[in-house]
């Protein structure tokens, strides 16, 4: 694997997503999909070359794979990056990169408003693995600076984070990590490699749950890792030892999907601010999270630093609490109500209930996650359907529900 940085791809976001790394162009116009998780060599010399190669070799799959390797290259073009990994699920991208990182006595700071299955490990780390970690509030960078200790190792930011799409300045967030010797990882999953990328602005690794917009389409379970070669063996290792690789056909789907990304991020980002704009001012809405819309506190940071709209990921508070959420939510017809984000049908769920439920109540409200908050990703449908969708399924907010 080279250490040299990759000069940056001059091509255009959409080129890239569809023709892949620069000098791949040849031969058959898909991926070959390898159904071996075994190769065999001729002898024990060529056996040993092959694995010494690590990640870039195809040894034994758990350890490297062809059509890994082709979804990985895409991964990183994508992202400019030098390497990406492909992990079978979000969880175990972010796992690993930061069983990567962190031993024993180590810290870590997390944004309050991440990804409640983000709170989830670093609970389960510090109950097992003897990692320390502080909270911060996404709403009040200028209070990171005194959260940091001598043993802080990593800082792991989300931007837009999910579900209250608070946007941090990544390259204020880099700053301030490397000036306290500690990196700084960014999960960008909602925003997505073709509309924001974290290493520009100085991330040291860029965390994925490809299930989202990158797979795109609800069907398959992925995650992924990107950064430059010497960080990536770390995480490589990681990956190595327990284990979480997908299989080859998944790696396949992926690559394709990939080819789409920006034409359906595009859309679904369009979608999400016109929904926003007209929540906005719906008499059963009390307030609208989106960094697309002009008063939001982080949109001229995110104006500056994301790229083909503002994503597509926004939520809503409904007057009356969690009841009227709950009967709005109920109520959906065309949109569906289900866990996950990023596909090109219009998604909705209750973070209360879902994704945040383990903060409970107290956590929530720390975090400024309201109880009758609904969270919606935009998918790639008609805007005015889902507007016709959500305008019905509000006039059950007000309604009194049966006993």
């Amino acid at each position: 694997m080279s250490r040299e940085q990759r000069p940056r791809d001059a091509r255009g976001t959409h080129t890239r997503a569809v023709h892949g790394p620069e000098g791949s162009a040849s031969g058959a116009m898909s991926s070959a999909i390898v159904h071996s998780a075994t190769f065999s060599f001729s002898s024990l010399e060529a056996l040993e070359a092959e694995k010494a190669l690590g990640p870039a070799g195809a040894y034994y799959q758990r350890e490297g794979h062809p059509t890994l390797h082709a979804c990985e290259r895409r991964l990183a073009a994508l992202d400019g990056a030098e390497v990406a990994l492909l992990f079978s699920s979000g969880m175990a991208a972010l796992s690993c990169a930061w069983l990567a990182t962190l031993s024993a006595g180590d810290h870590v700071l997390v944004l309050d408003q991440c990804y409640g299955g983000t709170h989830g490990l670093l609970q389960w780390g510090a109950e097992r693995l003897g990692w320390t970690y502080d909270l911060v509030d996404a709403r009040d960078p200028a209070g990171w600076e005194r959260a940091f200790r001598r043993e802080t190792r990593v800082l792991h930011v989300e931007s837009p984070t999910n579900p209250t799409l608070c946007v941090v300045d990544l390259a204020r967030a880099a700053t301030l990590a490397h000036r306290h010797d500690a990196l700084l990882y960014v999960d960008n999953t909602v925003a997505t490699p073709v509309g924001q990328q974290p290493l520009a602005h100085g991330a040291d690794l860029v965390i994925y749950s490809v299930t989202k917009s990158i797979g795109g389409h609800s069907d398959l379970l992925a995650g992924s890792v990107v950064g430059s070669a010497a960080r990536l063996e770390r995480v490589w290792k990681a990956r190595k030892v327990f284990g979480p690789v997908p299989d080859p056909a998944l790696a396949w789907q992926i690559e394709r999907s990939l080819k789409t990304l920006p034409l359906r991020v595009t859309r679904a980002n369009a979608n999400a601010l016109e929904l926003a704009t007209r929540l906005k001012s719906h008499a059963a809405v009390a307030q609208v999270f989106y960094a697309g819309l002009p008063g939001h506190p982080g949109h001229e940071t995110a104006r500056s630093q994301m790229s083909l709209g503002f994503g597509p990921l926004l939520s809503f508070e409904v007057r009356g609490g969690a009841a009227a959420a709950v009967a709005t939510a109920n109520a959906f017809r065309l949109i569906r109500h289900g866990p996950s984000l990023g596909g090109v049908e219009s998604l909705a769920s209750l973070p209360a209930a879902t994704s945040h439920v383990q903060l409970g109540a107290e956590g929530r409200d720390r975090a400024g996650i309201p109880e009758g908050l609904i969270r919606l990703s935009a998918g790639i449908e008609d805007a005015d359907d889902v507007w016709a969708d959500l305008e019905q399924a509000l006039a059950h907010a007000a309604l009194p529900t049966r006993a």
